[in-house]
């Protein structure tokens, strides 16, 4: 596997940025983030696994993997770590203005002898125009595994995973440090490699945030639902009617797709927190938080 490219020279050039993310799919920077506050984040992810008791279960089953992604949106953990400011400040001069993140963050951990199933990020969450920033939260050798990208294939768009041409020439990987991040766009393929340690974890997490001239993503709570059309009443205290069809995703918390018959007999009720995207007044996908 080849070495991702390292993007650090063209920091200060979001022009240049842009230019390279929209040719590799990717960008790869090292010891750019706060490590104090990429590491304060590790070790409360340990302490809310310890707390839990799933230290001892792992890997973990998907409804212990449910309780622990609660467990620490409860604390806020993604959004301390986005706020600290020299962090936010790395994602303001990468995009060239500050960035929406949206509450799509995903915590990462993985037991030895598992991996991630290789996938696009838009096909799961469609329509937000959004980049990932895959950021390690401990040191990641060759042996606890980490992140692999299949460079370019964000240009082939986003299509199911048998339908993808070869892609053994594309992937690129690397060793990771705290500090280290990886942007991503939405529909560049990628994976998270085998955790081969005997009794190591490997902890990342996911963060996303949309292009700054994207409609902002609709966050709020569901005020009245039917088959036609969603009411969400945002947390920027804005009411908002989204249309509902067949093309909607509706998702439930855990990622289960709802189908639009079983709607309002599903979680996706009035008083649901949730998250949805956008076009021409019809929802593209709604999610529960």
């Amino acid at each position: 596997m080849s070495e991702l490219r390292v993007a650090n020279d063209h920091l200060g050039d979001p022009s240049r940025l842009r230019a390279l993310f929209d040719d590799q799919g990717y960008l790869f920077f090292r010891d750019v983030l706060d490590q104090d506050a990429v590491l304060a984040a590790g070790r409360q992810v340990v302490r809310t696994l310890i707390e839990q008791g799933l230290v001892q279960r792992m890997p973990l089953s998907n409804e212990d993997d449910a309780s622990l992604q609660d467990a620490l949106n409860a604390q806020q953990l993604w959004e301390r770590l986005v706020t600290t400011p020299s962090v936010a400040a790395f994602f303001t001069k990468v995009a060239g203005a500050p960035v929406r993140f949206i509450p799509l963050a995903r915590y990462r951990v993985m037991a030895p002898g598992s991996a991630t199933l290789t996938h696009q990020d838009a096909l799961l969450n469609p329509g937000f125009d959004m980049t990932t920033a895959w950021i390690p939260l401990m040191a990641v050798d060759a042996e606890l595994g980490g992140l692999a990208v299949a460079e370019g294939s964000h240009r082939r768009g986003c299509v199911p995973l048998e339908e993808l041409p070869p892609l053994e020439d594309l992937w690129r990987g690397a060793v990771y440090e705290p500090g280290d991040v990886v942007l991503m766009h939405e529909a560049l393929v990628h994976t998270g490699l085998p955790n081969r340690s005997p009794d190591g974890l490997r902890l990342s997490i996911d963060v996303r945030f949309q292009n700054p001239a994207a409609p902002p993503a609709v966050v709020g709570h569901i005020a009245e639902v039917d088959a036609s059309s969603v009411r969400i009443e945002g947390e920027d205290g804005k009411s908002v009617t989204l249309g509902l069809d067949a093309s909607t995703l509706l998702r439930g918390a855990s990622g289960q797709r709802i189908p639009l018959a079983e709607l309002t007999e599903s979680e996706l009720a009035p008083g649901q927190r949730v998250i949805a995207s956008q076009r021409d007044g019809t929802a593209v996908m709604v999610k529960a938080l």
